[in-house]
């Protein structure tokens, strides 16, 4: 069994666009060292070489490729990307490191070198015939013949990982079929990137890695800033964000989410100091506050023993969730900052994986960062402006998590806030309206 996940969590991994050629055996460019790769997200299609040609076949993430041509050390068949794609790059170097931590993976490895795999190719489906279409659709069963949705395909993606080879092939054709019967219609054959469950104390159980999910326009919006770290006190550079420059896109949503053009601040609200890993929201590395270290010396050194991030290339959506885990971790050392900074982060979350489509996991946020602003409102002595905004996000990430503790006492204290805002008040007669109907 191939666990996609250890791998893709541990590396080394490498990211290929559509429509790159990914070289095999790996002697393609420098001093490059020859490869085989395992697909983790995306697809790849393989075709043969004109001097060898062969049937079209599609990979999908479980499969291993460029095995054949690394032990021939020739290459008699072409790997193309179909679709934005991660891989695990096994070289010379790094298979005998790969065969003490996953003995099983090294002989699923060594297997794929003889045993062909891979499914039709979309493109060899989309030439075929109307009878041959009924064909196939026969073949693959009812479900085949209608279109998967985004979130089947995760779905299936994430059951193949957590019951082994077996299942990551059933859930590889539960793709290939939607993306072929997707082509046989004419319609778009864009493949989402595939979640991946995700190990570690870090994160919690049902966390997933969504590999080569990227915001590029994002970095138009921020600026490179330097900071000292409360933690190891060491300078580092991170990203600011250019308030200045944003502009609301719309209205405030009932759970006080904001919502900017061309830019969501979540991306970039969490500082990590890349010396030592601490992370907290940009205003508390700005503003003096009191960190007793000691609360969180053991959880940082475990993640920084299990985590590598990549702090110089493109910010990916893994590295803005692992951002945000690794700074609840960091909030145990602020004390009684601890709270109101967890239900910001939990909030975050919710959102985040909102964005990424994962309702499961979006729904067990909102309900950690219900509970959090829950402690707040006990523990805190808050302005009434403060007291309006923190009883709305209550009411807003419980509503978001379909719960109700209590949701119509958090609406009603918005709206009788001695000096608060009419705006707020408005918002919670809005909530209590929904509830109503």
């Amino acid at each position: 069994m191939i666990d996609i996940a250890w791998l893709a969590q541990h590396g080394p991994c490498m990211k290929f666009q559509e429509g790159d050629v990914i070289p095999c055996p790996g002697t393609g460019a420098g001093n490059t060292e020859k490869a085989m790769y395992i697909l983790l997200g995306g697809r790849v299609d393989v075709t043969g070489t004109p001097r060898k040609p062969a049937t079209a076949i599609s990979l999908f993430p479980g499969d291993v490729f460029g095995g054949e041509e690394y032990f021939k050390n020739r290459s008699e068949k072409v790997y193309t990307a179909a679709a934005d794609c991660v891989v695990y790059v096994i070289t010379e170097s790094s298979f005998s490191d790969l065969s003490w931590s996953q003995p099983e993976t090294v002989f699923a490895v060594l297997r794929a070198a003889y045993i062909p795999q891979g499914r039709p190719t979309v493109k060899t489906i989309s030439a075929m015939g109307k009878q041959e279409k009924a064909v196939s659709q026969t073949a693959v069963g009812e479900s085949a013949a209608k279109p998967q949705s985004e979130s089947d395909i995760a779905k299936a993606s994430t059951i193949a990982t957590s019951t082994g080879e077996a299942s990551t092939e059933a859930a590889a054709d539960v793709v290939g079929e939607a993306d072929a019967v997707a082509a046989v219609d004419g319609a778009s054959t864009a493949v989402s990137p595939v979640a991946i469950p995700v190990t570690g104390a870090l994160f919690p159980q049902g966390h997933k890695s969504y590999p080569g999910v990227t915001k590029p326009e994002f970095a138009a919006l921020v600026y490179e800033k330097e900071y000292s770290c409360p933690n190891c006190k060491q300078k580092f550079t991170d990203y600011k964000i250019f308030s200045s420059k944003l502009y609301e896109s719309a209205p405030m949503r009932y759970d006080m989410r904001k919502f900017y053009k061309d830019f969501q601040t979540e991306w970039y609200d969490i500082v990590t100091c890349r010396h030592c890993y601490f992370s907290t929201v940009s205003a508390y590395y700005t503003e003096s506050r009191p960190l007793l270290k000691q609360k969180i010396e053991t959880q940082l050194t475990e993640a920084r023993e299990s985590l590598i991030l990549d702090f110089d290339s493109e910010r990916e959506i893994d590295f803005v969730f692992s951002a945000h885990y690794l700074a609840l971790v960091c909030a145990d050392g602020y004390l009684s900052y601890a709270h109101p900074l967890k239900a910001k982060i939990w909030g975050n979350l919710s959102w985040l994986y909102e964005d990424v489509e994962d309702k499961e996991m979006e729904i067990f946020a909102a309900d950690k960062a219900a509970a959090a602003y829950e402690l707040v409102f006990a523990e805190s002595r808050l302005t009434p402006v403060g007291e309006q905004t923190t009883c709305l996000s209550i009411a807003g990430m419980q509503m978001r998590a379909g719960i109700d503790r209590d949701m119509k006492k958090y609406l009603y204290q918005v709206k009788t806030a001695k000096m608060g805002e009419k705006a707020y008040i408005i918002m919670a007669e809005d909530l209590m309206e929904d509830m109503r109907s």
